[in-house]
């Protein structure tokens, strides 16, 4: 019986020095997830796995409010924490196609996070096809990136005991999450930037379910390097066609969202100094409510050095409509007159036709034809520039030949 008893103390002592030693042998890590702007933002809710050598997931957790994980009881060895998430990405800015476009050109550097956050196509090399992409994506946002919408550092690390004695708790440094293409992070998460160019409206009349352009333009006062603008159009228009006016601007319509995208690749500027037309919107009204166009989130101008322009105007249409209204064919003059370098002609059409306007100076002399073409009715206003004419009396003439013809002559002074 002493023998058993013996036996049975043994066993004991060592099941517990078994699990001592399992115990010495076991230590907590614990780690924080950012977004790395100058808060330092916690991420919450990121799914956090501990991967081993094997590339085998020992455990997973989820960070809390403040960004934090914890791994309790995580034996001596060698892992690799990794982060994922299947929340929504605020996604980027045009800044950030700039921001890499000059990186590839040579002008400025990226950090590791931005490096990986450029990686959009995951090939593991930043280069020009992620810059096309980036493009592309901004322009149409249904484009996938084969990177996923967000970026996480992963963080290697091993666990021993060191001399003999145990090996303490693992504290991870902070890791940065951002999401893809994001090399700014202005894009808060669970925020979108705020557009700060301002707009104003020129108004443009017509009928219901007629076709009518309606151009939108841009004043900066400086030089643009990268265009990115959303507009949203009221239900009550149906959008036909846009029509870009500058080359090597890019365009894309949602439904009812205009997206519009310029950047030249060898970094060259847009001078829209003075109310430069970016494009004409070609539609027509479903409903005689009046139709406003608005810019969306989103929208910026970059200047040469990569700073947002916030001084930029964009000059938006706005639009009334007079249902099952006559026109009277008329030349309603131009507006200054006189003028200085430029006018706004306005006219009205009774019905759609062919369409020309002219320009003779005093002696008869044909300086300007503005409008060939087909329009449809409704009235109509026509920015003139005047620039390359000298001061003196001219005469502008309008004829419209569809059903019926018309003419008309107006007398314009140009004064400087």
């Amino acid at each position: 019986m002493g023998k058993n008893i013996l036996n049975g103390l043994i066993m004991v002592i060592v099941a517990l020095l078994t699990l001592s030693s399992t115990q010495a042998q076991t230590v907590s890590v614990s780690g924080k997830y950012i977004y790395p702007n100058a808060n330092q933002t916690p991420l919450s809710n990121i799914q956090v796995a501990l991967v081993d050598k094997n590339n085998q997931v020992i455990s997973t957790t989820i960070t809390n409010s403040e960004g934090i994980y914890l791994f309790p009881r995580v034996p001596y060895g060698d892992y690799t924490i990794k982060a994922s998430t299947t929340q929504p990405s605020p996604g980027y800015t045009m800044s950030d196609c700039f921001k890499l476009l000059l990186y590839l050109s040579g002008y400025n550097t990226l950090t590791s996070i931005q490096k990986l956050a450029a990686d959009v196509d995951n090939n593991n090399i930043v280069d020009r096809a992620d810059f096309n992409l980036m493009l592309a994506k901004w322009l149409n946002p249904s484009i996938k990136f084969p990177a996923g919408d967000w970026k996480f550092e992963e963080v290697h690390f091993t666990i021993n005991s060191g001399k003999g004695a145990a090996a303490p708790d693992v504290p991870i440094p902070p890791s940065n999450g951002t999401p893809t293409g994001d090399l700014g992070s202005v894009m808060v998460p669970g925020n979108k930037p705020a557009t700060t160019i301002a707009s104003t409206f020129t108004n443009f009349s017509s009928i219901i379910n007629t076709s009518v352009e309606l151009p939108v333009k841009l004043n900066t006062g400086t030089p643009v390097s990268t265009l990115g603008l959303t507009i949203e159009c009221p239900s009550n228009f149906k959008i036909e066609q846009i029509v870009p006016s500058i080359q090597g601007l890019n365009v894309n319509i949602e439904g009812n969202l205009i997206r519009a995208t310029w950047i030249d690749s060898n970094i060259k500027l847009l001078d829209a100094a003075n109310n430069t037309t970016l494009f004409v919107i070609k539609g027509k009204a479903l409903n005689n409510s009046e139709i406003t166009f608005s810019l969306g989130d989103n929208s910026q101008l970059i200047s040469k050095s990569g700073e947002v322009i916030n001084a930029a105007k964009i000059e938006l249409p706005r639009l009334s409509i007079q249902q099952n209204e006559t026109f009277a064919f008329a030349l309603k003059g131009n507006f200054p007159n006189p003028f200085n370098t430029s006018t706004k002609i306005v006219y009205s059409l009774p019905s759609a036709g062919n369409v020309e306007m002219k320009i003779f100076n005093i002696q008869g002399q044909l300086v300007a034809t503005p409008i060939k073409g087909y329009q449809d009715a409704g009235i109509k206003e026509l920015p003139f520039d005047g620039n390359n004419l000298q001061s003196g009396v001219y005469f502008c003439t309008i004829s419209l030949k569809g059903d019926k013809n018309f003419n008309a002559t107006s007398r314009m002074v140009v004064a400087r």
